[in-house]
């Protein structure tokens, strides 16, 4: 006896209905995306840490090269960074940073020369740790709530974890900044034990960092920045 199936037109449909639903909520690969940043950047900081404070001048400039790109820098007293970014996804393909001591500079020069490491759903790939903070300003925020870092040369076997921890609005030098509260931290059972960063991104672009209180890690002091000026050439 033979027998056959049927697909009517209203099975069909119900069954593409239930493909673009499977679709839709499966989490994707998370990336990151050029929050349109106004030429000639000018951000004054001031970090505090050890009881004392230094300030901290930050300019991005735009490197129309053959593949365009982003040069952030930041100086001050006790550190400073170079840092190349790839002008549409922000991602870190060269830095270089001197660490200034009383008797000593010590010079660090990292470069991407090939990178494949597969990243899966709701994971961010951080090629590198320097200048972290200005490639989260182009993190789809509004789209994802959470990401767990993927480190280039790091271990799998430790999850560093972003969050959104609520929205706050900062008031500094008589200017009030609506900001999204991010949270940094080791997640699983560790986590506990380990004190997290906060770092406050304003919710409109391009998504200038107001504040941060970075917990000691990766041979950085814990510190706290907040924003004193900021100007751009719109």
């Amino acid at each position: 006896m033979n027998s056959f199936c049927c697909h009517t037109p209203a099975r069909t449909a119900i069954k593409l209905v239930m493909l673009v639903i499977v679709v839709t909520v499966l989490p994707a690969q998370i990336i990151v995306h050029n929050p349109e940043f106004p030429p000639g950047e000018s951000i004054t900081y001031i970090r505090s840490f050890d009881h004392t404070s230094e300030m901290v001048e930050v300019e991005m400039r735009l490197v129309p090269a053959g593949s365009p790109y982003y040069e952030y820098r930041m100086e001050s007293d006790s550190k400073d960074m170079l840092v190349k970014l790839d002008a549409d996804t922000l991602e870190i393909f060269y830095s270089e940073v001197w660490i200034k001591n009383t008797y000593s500079t010590l010079h660090r020069i990292n470069k991407i020369v090939e990178q494949n490491k597969p990243t899966g759903p709701g994971e961010l790939l951080v090629c590198d740790g320097n200048g972290l903070e200005v490639r989260l300003r182009g993190f789809p925020w509004a789209r994802h709530d959470k990401a767990q870092m993927v480190f280039l040369n790091g271990s799998d076997k430790f999850k560093i974890g972003l969050k959104i921890d609520g929205r706050e609005t900062l008031r500094l030098n008589n200017t009030d900044y609506e900001c999204r509260k991010i949270q940094m931290g080791l997640g699983g059972f560790l986590g506990s034990f380990f004190p997290k960063s906060y770092f406050w991104y304003t919710v409109e672009p391009p998504h200038i960092l107001v504040r941060a209180e970075v917990a000691e890690m990766m041979g950085e002091k814990a510190h706290v920045i907040e924003l004193v000026s900021y100007s751009a050439s719109y």
